[in-house]
Formats: structure tokens, sequence, C-alpha cells
């Protein structure tokens, strides 16, 4: 019998790394901007980096510390795989820790159930989302891909599937003494790295016990034992965040702005209008929906069979998205990312409960033969990618490190560059009055005196000190970008601001 379950899990596994694979390749192919050079995507690389070289540290950050992501793309890149090469193995990582998440939520073996063919199906309904979300400049919903990424919340997503799986070994009769402690690790850890984990896993979690104490479906031990593991371990991560106050420049203040709700209302309704006019972009909402309702009919099931376990992770799931969908609104936001939790939990339906109907062995056989073929096939189609030279983004550093001098640019330009660059402090991050923009970066860097500026489509029109325009400057051209060299004279810089 344990044969039999190791030899099962295994296959799970290797059914996860097929389809990891082949979503990676795909988002390499389609999505590499945002994998590799978005200006957000990178700082994860850049603390890593930052972090090799002993650098001073002194990092401006939002509320989100990065810090599993960190260590997790940190260790990758010992590897040598180059930039890259790191961001594509951390996706293909990503993705194997989300069904990681997923099998520990689908539980143990049983009489009567599968739960690695539900893990497997539930993985599968994710990677199929990813790959329905299309590349990124197309219109819509972009929320399971964000995953494959190293700043879009992926310890996060990871953290409350991990919760959920704990809860549910708990209330499946797992001794408490021996879930009580991981459980309060990975709430602590989220809570700490990240506070939306409150909002995505917490508030939803202790909603779920509350119901569950009500409706008289757990021990009232059992549920306060949850209640304030649960919420004592948030309150302990959200403490340990004391230390990186001076790193955390922007207030939870800035974060709510509930008399923007209805902008933020107008733009979730922009947003499904843009994703429902593209046929992929239907389907993925179709399959949403429908994972959804189907957690609602799961739930509604366990409840009557008394199935406390499954009703948890049930609810769970579907209380987790609409908290998220709540948070938009009130924080008055056109962040669509805070919405991921519409994309990995109700997946978890096809885990729980999974079709009973039976695979004929033909049909698994060959199944599983596409999966392999398609994992191998997904391998060179990503390394080909990660290995594609940006030329712009080449002829940028070449000449920067050339001149030996320091440069300018705005955010969403010259962090890429930024992070190509053997000495980041060769480009300033700047805004459009020349005033240092402390924003996801680290501000113990040197600032030099600025002699050129790095501008692209995505900068807005420099405004530049009285006396001094573009004008004055040699262009450069470098593909997608065009560096503004005014030579030995030096642009002023104003205050910094964040």
């Amino acid at each position: 019998m344990m044969q039999r379950r190791g030899a099962a899990e295994a296959a799970g596994w290797g059914a996860a790394l097929a389809l990891a694979l082949i979503a990676v390749a795909v988002v390499a192919t389609t999505s590499s901007w945002l994998l590799y050079r978005d200006a957000d995507s990178v700082v994860v690389a850049l603390m890593a980096d930052s972090l090799r070289r002993g650098d001073p540290q002194d990092w401006a950050l939002s509320p989100v510390l990065f810090l599993p992501e960190t260590a997790v793309y940190g260790a990758l890149s010992l590897l040598g795989l180059g930039t890259t090469g790191t961001f594509t193995l951390n996706a293909v990582l990503n993705l194997l820790a989300v069904y990681g998440g997923i099998r520990l939520v689908a539980g143990r073996f049983r009489p009567g159930t599968r739960p690695v063919r539900g893990s497997v199906l539930a993985f599968a309904a994710f990677v199929a989302l990813i790959l329905l979300e299309g590349p990124e400049g197309m219109p819509g919903f972009h929320l399971a891909l964000l995953t494959a990424t190293t700043t879009y919340y992926s310890a996060t997503v990871v953290g409350t599937l991990v919760v959920a799986g704990l809860l549910r070994r708990l209330l499946d009769g797992a001794a408490l003494l021996r879930m009580i402690p991981p459980i309060v690790l990975v709430v602590a850890g989220s809570t700490l790295t990240n506070p939306l984990f409150v909002v995505w896993c917490v508030v939803p979690v202790l909603g779920v016990v509350g119901i569950l104490l009500l409706g008289r479906r757990i021990a009232p031990r059992l549920a306060f034992a949850s209640l304030l593991s649960v919420a004592g371990a948030a309150a302990v991560g959200y403490l340990l965040r004391a230390p990186f106050a001076g790193s955390i420049v922007a207030a939870g203040g800035n974060y709510l702005r509930p008399d923007q709700a209805g902008a933020a209302l107008a733009h979730l309704a922009e947003v499904s209008g843009a994703t429902v006019s593209r046929w992929n972009g239907m389907l993925w909402f179709a399959a949403v929906l429908a994972l959804f309702v189907a957690c609602v009919v799961v739930g509604l099931r366990a409840w009557i069979r008394r199935d406390v376990a499954v009703i948890a992770v049930a609810a769970l799931a579907v209380s987790a998205p609409i908290a998220a969908t709540v948070l938009v609104v009130v924080a008055g936001t056109d962040a669509d990312r805070y919405l991921q939790p519409w994309v990995f939990l109700p997946v978890v339906a096809l885990a729980v409960a999974p079709p009973a109907a039976s695979v004929p062995r033909a049909v698994g056989a060959t199944l599983a033969g596409a999966l392999v073929v398609g994992g191998v096939v997904a391998v060179p189609v990503a390394v080909a990618a990660a290995s594609r030279e940006d030329a712009g983004l080449a002829c940028v550093t070449r000449w920067v490190e050339q001149s030996g001098r320091t440069g300018a640019g705005q955010f969403w330009t010259v962090r890429a560059p930024k992070l190509a660059l053997a000495d980041p402090s060769q480009l300033v991050q700047v805004d459009h009055t020349l005033r240092p923009y402390d924003w996801l970066l680290n501000r113990a860097e040197d600032r030099g005196p600025v002699t050129f500026l790095v501008e692209d489509a995505a900068s807005a029109p420099f405004e530049l000190p009285a006396g001094i325009a573009t004008s004055d400057a040699m262009p450069v051209a470098c593909g997608r970008y065009t560096i503004l060299d005014f030579g030995s004279r030096v642009l002023p810089l104003g205050e910094p601001r964040n």
C-alpha cells in the first residue's frame, strides 16, 4: 500500500512538473516583459544581487517586504544561470509550490478518495487559466500568470494554500499540538512579509471557523484554539514588521481610499468587459465562475454530510475572493493583482471533490504521454525565451558601463538597465523633474553627478532646470531606449521623493 501511495505521489509531482514547465514556457514566450523586465518584477533580483555584493542596505519598499521571494531567488542565483535563467527557474518552482499547496489541501489518502488525482486536476485547471490569460499586452485580467513572477505575491499565494491545507488536516482529526505550530509559523511569516495575507487568508479563516462554531460543526475547544492561533500569529507577524518600518515608505493609509470606490468598481467593470471581449478571456471568465460555483456546491454538500474539513476548504475558497474584491473597492484601487484569490483558490474544489468518473487506462496513458512530451518540449522553448538577447537593453548597459559616468531615468524605464549593470548606482531612479524617486530601490546607493538621461516610450517628458533643454544633449539610439548625453554638463537633482 505504501509503495502504491509513493508511486502515486511521484506521478503527481511528475505531472505537476510537466504542467509547470509548459506554463512557464508559454509565459516566458508571450509575457517575457512581465517575467524579465517589468519595473516591479525586478525588485527581488535587485535586492538579492545587492545583498550578495555586500552593499550597504537602505531599501525603500512598499508594505510588501519580499522576504521569502528574495531568499528563494538569491539561492537560485547561486546556480549561475544568469538573471533571466534564474527568473525562469524561479517561475517553475513557484508553480510547483502552488501544486504542493493544493496537494496539502487535498488531504490524506482515505478509502474512496483520490487526493493526488484531484490535486493534479486542480493544478491543471490553474495552469489552464494561465494559458487562457494570453500575452500580457492583451486587455482583461491577468491574475494566474502573476504567480510565475518573483514579485507579485507568489509567497502569499502559496502561504494561503498551505494554511488552508493545514487547517483541513487539523479539522480532519490531526493532533492539535502537531498542527498548530506550523499554522502559527506560516501565518506569522506570511503576515510579516505581506499584510495582504490578512485579507486573503486570516480574515476568511477566522470567519469560516466562526461559522463552523456557530453551526455546531466543530467543538468549541478546537474552534477557539484555531481562532487564537491564527489571530495571534497574524498579530505577531504584524508586530515583527516593526524593525522594517524605516524601509516601508508607503503608509497603510495610502492604500485605503474609500472615496475612490466608484472608480474602482468602474475599473472592475471595464476590465471584466475587456476580458470577455476575447474568446480566450470569455473561456477564462467562465472557468473562474464555474469553479467558484463548484466551491459553493461542494461546501453545501459537505455541510449536509457534516464533513467539516471540506466545508472549511470550500468556504475559504468562496470567502477569500469576495474579501479580496471588497478590498479592491474599499481601497479604491485599480490594482487587479489583489484579486488573485479568484484564480488560485476556487480550483481547490477539484482537489477536495474530484469527479468520480474513472479514466480508462488508455486515456490515462495518452494523457500521461502528452504531459511528458509537452514538458520535454517546453524546456528548450523556455530556455530559448530566457536566452533571447534584448538588444536595446544590452546597448544601454554597454554604453553606460563604457562611459564610466552616472545617468538617470524614470521608474518604468530605468529598472531593467539598473539590474543589468554591474554597478546599479550608475543609473539614478528619478521622476520627470529629476527628483530622485525612492521607490523599490536601495537608498544607500551612491548618487554621482548625473550627466545623461535614459528614456523610452514609458518615460514622461522631462522637465529640466532653467537653462537646460533636452535639445542640448547628444541623442544615442539604443533600440527602444534613447540616451540623452549631456557630456560634461551636470544635471542637478532635486530633493528625493517616494
